[in-house]
């Protein structure tokens, strides 16, 4: 437990400044008897005795002042308050100098009845809600958000966050690696006795879904979501360097018309491809050649307005060709997307020698492939779905759901469920496929505040306001 838990803390929670109204929090065991000792009830009533969501009308008395105060006050009975903690709210006419005398005359007349009643650190209340249970860590992290944020975005995502929908979200993917995890001990307590509980096909079959609700996870943007069509993927070259076939491979199936006849495809044709959980829309678009024809000028006008909106694009090369030649007919100026260099056609070539790369390339992912054989194909859907979890792609212009802290650990979990699965591949024992598991869950813990540490929360709830 965390050092002055036992302790009653006081602070203002109103923003400071001139105003009409301020608001003076008192939480902890001694709030509504303290509060008792000062307070005078425009008619009789005991403040102890009264329900929870209470308001009563009166005077605090600053005895070293000689004066009273108006105020309302509002009592929250534990367990029913942020806190779970007995809580009471002095409202107040807005005075910095009223605030401060009854700041004073709550914090002295604790330390004279020896109450423990002092000042509230930074995000204290917040992190007592967060110890008792009332929200979890990132429901926490959230209200510090809806304090900072300066757009309505800004402010939707955080008070989304607060309801805790995103909370329950990872704890749904923890909860299914936890089942997993049972099962696979399980299997190690009863490994003497030739009883197969869970085999490695299942275990891999359960782990790729959590791959892929992690990778969900990670991908999301403030809007809560990639839009329903996918990532924008252009593909983008000269004509007939096998851009529809390449869609048609990745695809596995004929979505886009081939010909052996230059510069068939004459507008956008599209089609969604869905690697681990993440949608690509990808896009076929008009080749770019030198014809004055009008229609094919216009294919390409729409080309590159489809470039400079695309996340990512694959800039297709004939491998049989001079790949500076074909580089020069291409517009490269204003791409923004991520751009992932695509040597396609390698089955036609008769030598295994791969020509150096022009210098304008050498700077992006480089991938040989053949839609015809399928080589490469595979490590290009790596490529594009390590180009999402890198965060290499623009997904929004908001900032991310996740914190940098909550990301770091969605990451280390993904890493981890990886790592399981290669032990899975690899065949070995189910107690280190347990122990790589166990790593994803206590990354996942990370994010609600299930496994933590005191230095974790004191940096988190130092960044809070005093009074919140």
């Amino acid at each position: 437990m965390s050092p002055g838990i036992q302790d009653t803390i006081v602070a203002v929670s109103s923003p400071t400044g001139r105003s009409l109204h301020a608001i003076i929090k008192i939480s902890g065991h001694e709030a509504i008897r303290c509060t008792k000792d000062i307070f005078v009830p425009a008619f009789p009533i005991d403040l102890e005795a009264i329900p929870t969501y209470t308001s009563v009308g009166g005077n605090i008395q600053i005895k070293e002042e000689g004066i009273e105060i108006p105020v309302v006050l509002y009592v929250m009975k534990q367990p029913y308050s942020y806190t779970k903690e007995d809580v009471v709210e002095i409202h107040t006419p807005g005075s910095s100098l009223i605030v401060e005398m009854l700041l004073n005359s709550i914090v002295s007349m604790g330390i004279r009845t020896k109450r423990n009643i002092r000042l509230s650190q930074p995000g204290e209340f917040t992190r007592r809600a967060f110890l008792h249970g009332r929200i979890d860590l990132t429901q926490a992290e959230a209200t510090m958000r809806i304090i900072r944020a300066q757009t309505d975005s800004e402010l939707k995502v955080a008070i989304e966050q607060l309801t805790g929908d995103l909370s329950q979200r990872v704890k749904q993917v923890q909860d299914d690696a936890v089942s997993l995890c049972s099962y696979i001990e399980a299997a190690i307590d009863f490994s003497d006795q030739d009883i197969e509980l869970i085999s490695a096909g299942e275990i891999m079959g359960r782990l790729e879904v959590i791959k892929n609700n992690i990778s969900q996870l990670l991908i999301q943007p403030e809007t809560g979501k990639v839009s329903r069509e996918g990532i924008d993927t252009v593909l983008y070259g000269k004509p007939n360097v096998g851009k529809s076939s390449l869609i048609n491979a990745l695809l596995g199936k004929k979505r886009v018309l081939v010909s052996e006849i230059a510069g068939t495809t004459r507008d956008i044709v599209s089609d969604t491809l869905e690697i681990g959980g993440i949608r690509f829309k990808l896009m076929d678009t008009a080749g770019m050649d030198d014809t004055k024809e009008i229609v094919t000028s216009r294919a390409i006008e729409k080309t590159q307005s489809t470039l400079k909106k695309a996340q990512i694009i694959l800039l297709v090369f004939d491998f049989n060709a001079d790949i500076g030649g074909q580089l020069r007919k291409m517009k490269l100026d204003g791409l923004t997307g991520n751009v992932i260099v695509v040597i396609n056609k390698c089955d036609l070539s008769k030598s295994s020698y791969f020509p150096e790369l022009p210098a304008e390339l050498k700077k992006y992912h480089l991938i040989h492939t053949s839609a015809m054989t399928g080589e490469g194909l595979e490590r290009l859907k790596e490529i594009l779905v390590e180009s999402v979890l890198g965060g290499q792609i623009n997904l929004s212009s908001s900032p991310t759901i996740f914190n940098v802290r909550q990301r770091d650990a969605l990451q280390r979990s993904l890493r981890s469920i990886q790592q399981t699965m290669e032990s899975v591949k690899n065949n070995e024992s189910y107690e280190f496929i347990a122990l790589d598991l166990r790593t994803a869950i206590d990354a996942l813990g990370e994010i609600v505040g299930e496994v933590t540490t005191e230095d974790i929360l004191d940096k988190i709830f130092s960044e809070f306001c005093i009074g919140k």
